[in-house]
């Protein structure tokens, strides 16, 4: 079997919630050794450490006595990862955190610009210990600019981004399209460019420092919007599900409650294909009908003669019996559907890994697919500061006595501290 291609690659991730653990998720599963640090006194968000523990949060719903490690949202984003906990306020700490980022590869980031500068740990300053580390800093706006230093959320990162105004309906608020999406579109980002220097390095040596501003990676999602509004000043209004492309586009209920079914017709001989599906032969020669042009301008009329027949019928089979005759067609899927996709499972989409505190359970994979390198999940996500002694002694060389000083300090930890 060949080697990962990300084997002997390690990654230091100063790092938390979901773009920064995202990016180190998809190099881990290409073989990176993955270090996720954290400190006792502010665990990584998705651990839910500071939260009234809900059950629905934890593995089979239980917080059980250490829930910090039992979030699935934690979990799902550090798989494949070891987990390191340094107090980063003490002088030991920082140091073991200098000497291992001198022994690192890349160094990931997606706090707010200055928070390397402040740790001492910033590009400048590691590129005098290793001229060729990488250090890549996931910001939402940038590391400058008037709006550098605003804190950001993935739903309010949709709405700098462009996105929102264009979500919903004309006579109604824009929307946005749920918690976070725009995060793991950043992590991604961050992951193909890391990549890309890791490239430059093997060719040149050099390292480099990366910036991947979450924003600015969401707006690629807007892109012909974009380039609309720059070149004349207009902004596309709000249209709901209806594009002006297609006509009928819409979500149709389906049989079953809050079940529906998307259907779009972008020419006429789709729409003349629908027709057959739908029983409705009559309408392929109505004249309110039969062009693009008359369609957009009869879309109630349209919408009602489809509603009818989808009302009754499985989204699943509506969409496999337009899919057979040409239309494009899908089914709105819930969590629940995908979860149970037979393609999924198919494809072996879902991995499952199990760890002794929490059990055996599902992970959905990711769509990289390499036929002679495929990557994959090989193991859980860490427990909070698993693997402190392991690294202290493998990778920096700390004594067994100088370990047990640290434990005995604080400096590192399994667990967090109150309030953390």
């Amino acid at each position: 079997m060949n080697p990962l291609p990300l084997a002997g690659i390690r990654v230091v991730e100063l790092c938390t919630a979901w773009a920064g653990p995202m990016a180190g998720r998809v190099l881990a599963w290409l073989g990176a050794e993955v270090i996720h640090v954290e400190a006792p006194t502010r665990t990584n968000s998705w651990r839910i450490n500071k939260e009234t523990p809900q059950p629905m949060n934890f593995a089979n719903g239980d917080p059980g006595a250490r829930h910090y490690d039992r979030t699935f949202l934690f979990n799902s984003q550090n798989v494949n990862k070891r987990s390191l906990v340094l107090d980063l306020k003490t002088t030991e700490g920082r140091a073991a955190l200098r000497d291992l980022l001198a022994v690192t590869d890349v160094v990931t980031c997606n706090f707010r610009p200055g928070t390397l500068e402040k740790l001492g740990v910033d590009y400048e300053s590691l590129a005098r210990i290793k001229p060729d580390i990488i250090v890549a800093e996931i910001p939402a706006f940038g590391l400058d600019g008037p709006m550098s230093g605003y804190a950001a959320l993935g739903p309010t990162m949709e709405m700098a981004a462009g996105m929102a105004s264009l979500i919903g309906y004309p006579d109604g608020p824009p929307e946005t399209t749920g918690p976070s999406y725009l995060d793991p579109i950043g992590g991604f980002n961050a992951a193909a460019a890391i990549m890309t220097a890791l490239m430059h390095r093997q060719r040149t040596g050099e390292g480099q420092h990366i910036e991947i501003p979450q924003v600015e990676a969401a707006m690629q999602f807007i892109g012909a919007d974009l380039l609309l509004s720059c070149e004349t000043g207009i902004d596309i209004p709000r249209g709901g599900n209806h594009r002006p492309d297609a006509a009928p586009h819409d979500a149709f209920p389906a049989q079953g409650v809050d079940q529906w079914v998307a259907i779009g017709v972008f020419d006429d001989d789709q729409w003349r294909r629908l027709c057959v599906v739908i029983d409705a032969p009559e309408a392929a020669h109505d004249p309110r009908f039969v062009t693009h042009g008359a369609r957009l301008k009869h879309q109630r009329e349209i919408s009602e003669l489809v509603r009818e027949w989808t009302r009754a019928r499985d989204k699943h089979a509506i969409a496999d019996a337009l899919q057979d005759a040409g239309v494009p067609a899908a089914p709105v899927q819930t969590p629940k559907d995908v979860a149970a996709s037979r393609h999924l499972a198919a494809r072996g989409f879902f991995d499952e890994l199990e760890r002794p505190d929490l059990g055996r359970h599902p992970y959905p994979g990711l769509p990289v697919r390499l036929s002679e390198t495929p990557g994959g999940a090989r193991a859980a996500a860490p427990a909070f500061g698993a693997d402190n002694v392991a690294i202290l002694r493998d990778i920096l060389g700390r004594s067994d006595d100088e370990i047990t000083a640290m434990i005995a300090s604080g400096v590192i930890a399994d667990a967090p501290k109150p309030g953390a």
